[in-house]
């Protein structure tokens, strides 16, 4: 999914599911944000690969937010991050700001244990499950809607919920949330 802001084109998507490859990346995209389920399981090399593909397409920045498939991540944290280039910039439970733009993530792959303090002040915070109530088929973590209630991010990335995945935007107060989840999409073989 495109997001124009501050003069930079984003390009959001999750839940890909090891077909990638079969994605299309606009032309111009300088930030890239991957919101999880890149892969399945816990197959490393089906993980260097999709890095070697990220990291291939031209950006100025690209984010990576594991999922809840990106098992590797949760089981063998270390050997997980000892995969990611020097050139994708591995997101959670910290902030990113770059040209002015603030990126913050919690590991919402697909529920939180307890709310979490999300700062104040954020342009995009990516997570892989979605806030209960929005674009989540009732699916989505209440504590994680509740941690974003006083921190009001402009705009929650997520993805999980593969049916209401690019379908729509759901707002907020000053909040817009966006499904980016590209599973069914490429499911069909399409773009």
């Amino acid at each position: 999914m495109v997001i124009n802001y501050n003069g930079h084109r984003l390009f959001a998507f999750a839940d890909t599911h090891g077909m990638y490859r079969r994605l299309f990346v606009p032309a111009e995209t300088d930030i890239l944000i991957c919101a999880g389920d890149a892969c399945e399981g816990f197959n490393p090399a089906d993980l260097e690969d999709f890095f070697a593909w990220y990291a291939a397409i031209q950006a100025k920045l690209r984010i990576f937010v594991p999922g809840n498939h990106d098992r590797i991540f949760y089981t063998n944290p270390d050997r997980a991050k000892s995969l990611i280039p020097d050139d994708v910039v591995y997101l959670e439970n910290e902030g990113l700001e770059f040209d002015g733009i603030k990126f913050y993530s919690v590991p919402a792959r697909p529920y939180l244990k307890t709310p979490l303090a999300i700062p104040e002040d954020i342009d995009f915070l990516i997570t892989h499950g979605p806030a209960y109530g929005y674009l989540d088929r009732g699916l989505g973590c209440k504590n994680l809607f509740l941690s974003m209630a006083s921190a009001r991010p402009k705009y929650h990335i997520f993805g999980h919920v593969h049916e209401e995945g690019l379908k729509r935007k759901a707002m907020l107060g000053s909040t817009t949330y966006l499904n980016v989840s590209y599973f069914d999409e490429l499911r069909k073989g399409q773009r």
